[in-house]
């Protein structure tokens, strides 16, 4: 069982494919140490009882000589805002804590069709809106490094899972740094595609809000990330700003590793001083920019002119959350979790003329960072200005001695680059001296998911150091009082 949880999902998916594995022992071994772990990890929420009856399907379709497909036998995790067909999607939240869905979300759905089995849904902050994986149905999700450290939100849940090791992929959803976030902090990959390259449906919004969300990878090495993100991509009629397929083959992308000779990449550190940066981190992430120097790329340090993107975020994310939540909030807020609440609450204190003026000023800095992309292939920075922070107790007030205004402004630097649509793969960049991993960003230009995916696969083959699993102390017992790191927690 133990080879199995350490094979990635191409491996596993070559083995079950050529019969070398069943997908049957396949979902047992994860499903082992789902029941092993997930105790204090706290990750999976709801267990699939198909499992191991889809499983058997796959191992029974390869034994009628059908061809394997590039997924096949697969377990994977869905976060628990993505539908599901048959199976409880609360999306967090007392409010629908029954609810069943009809259909699959079709990331869901391509994920099955290339032979993937789902595991289990994966715990999420109420609607995916925290920074912290914790709701009033399920509890809070632990970092699988240290169990008293956050797993980062809002696919929490997911990165939790995987980092574990209870499924080699999962799905899970990003609008400022939702994928990213949890990525670095579990120490693995997380994938922000270009809007529309993974079509979003079911969706409150058929054209989505002003900044896009979207749904994409969270596994544990690049390679897992481009093959699933290729079953994914294409365009569907139920998503109207689903992408067109270009061609594109993001699974050869992501084991390229020897294409980025001479690419000009531009390291951002802390946006000018706008993102409150530790310096542990920052060192690892500017040794993971240089490494770039050894893979024949030119790097420079520098800045992208950041100036408005606080107020481009508090006026962009506002009209999503008075268009979700506004009426929900007036008909249950005795049943809505407080930093949900006071997210809503601060949306509707903007005006429409604020939200038009944070969109004129995101105009004005996709227009910077364009110009800035036509010097640089790539941009990389720091996907979170700290590591994870702890649990079961108030959030930290400073960093490096620096006091923070606004504790969310240490997630800005995944918002910068949400913002503007551009790909963004998140990869693993080393440890603190305390042993928790730390990631960076590698963003690509407009459209070159293919590209980023290249950046993050080089870069992840001359470090594997940075890729490593925890392990997770199942002995250990959470505090018997303790106040949950983001109560209270306000969005700006």
């Amino acid at each position: 069982m133990d080879d199995i949880l350490t094979m990635g999902a191409a491996e596993l998916a070559r083995a079950v494919g050529n019969r070398q594995l069943s997908a049957r022992a396949v979902a047992e071994a994860f499903l082992a140490r789902t029941e092993a772990v997930n105790g204090v990890v706290n990750a999976v929420c709801t267990l699939n009882p198909a499992l191991l009856a889809e499983a058997d399907a796959c191992d029974a379709r390869l034994a009628s000589g059908a061809a394997p497909r590039r997924l096949e036998g697969v377990p994977f995790v869905v976060k628990d805002n993505v539908d599901t067909a048959g199976l409880r999607t609360t999306y967090g939240s007392r409010l629908r804590r029954d609810f069943v869905p009809a259909e699959d979300a079709v990331a869901v759905e391509r994920l099955r069709r290339a032979g993937a089995v789902l595991l289990g849904k994966t715990n999420a902050p109420e609607f995916a809106h925290d920074v912290n994986t914790t709701n009033a149905l399920f509890g809070t999700t632990r970092n699988p490094w240290r169990l008293d450290a956050t797993s980062g939100g809002s696919s929490g849940g997911t990165g939790a899972a995987v980092a574990a090791g209870m499924a080699p992929i999962g799905i899970g959803t990003d609008l400022g740094g939702s994928i990213r976030v949890p990525a670095a902090f579990n120490g693995i990959v997380g994938v922000r595609p270009t809007p529309g390259r993974v079509p979003v449906y079911p969706s409150a919004f058929a054209w989505d809000t002003l900044v896009e969300h979207v749904q994409g990878p969270l596994t544990r090495n690049v390679e897992d990330a481009g093959l699933m993100l290729a079953a994914m991509v294409g365009p569907d009629d139920r998503d109207p700003v689903s992408l067109p397929d270009d061609g594109m083959d993001l699974a050869a992308a992501a084991r390229c590793t020897d294409s980025v000779r001479g690419r000009r990449i531009l390291y951002v550190e802390d946006f000018g001083g706008l993102v409150p940066t530790d310096p542990e981190v920052a060192r690892l992430a500017r040794a993971a920019a240089l490494a770039f120097e050894d893979l024949g790329c030119v790097v420079e340090s520098g800045d992208l002119d950041v100036s408005g993107l606080r107020e481009i975020v508090m006026g962009t994310r506002a009209f999503g959350m008075v268009g979700r939540y506004a009426d929900l909030l007036d008909a249950h807020r005795a049943e809505m979790t407080v930093p949900l609440v006071n997210q809503i609450e601060d949306a509707l204190r903007r005006s429409v003329r604020e939200v038009a003026a944070a969109e004129r000023l995101r105009g004005d800095y996709w227009h910077r960072v364009r110009r800035m992309l036509e010097r640089f292939d790539h941009i990389i920075a720091p996907s979170v200005g700290i590591a994870a922070f702890d649990l079961d107790r108030p959030l930290p007030t400073e960093i490096a001695g620096r006091p923070l205004e606004r504790f969310y402004d240490v997630f800005l630097g995944t918002y910068a680059f949400s913002v503007t649509g551009l790909p963004v793969v998140a990869v693993p960049c080393g440890f603190t001296s305390a042993g928790l991993p730390v990631g960076v960003q590698i963003v690509g230009r407009r459209l070159r998911d293919d590209r980023a995916l290249e950046a993050a696969a080089a870069f992840a083959q001359a470090r594997p150091e940075h890729v490593r699993r925890p392990q997770v102390d199942t002995a250990w017992r959470p505090p018997e009082h303790g106040e949950t790191g983001t109560t209270g927690y306000q969005v700006a």
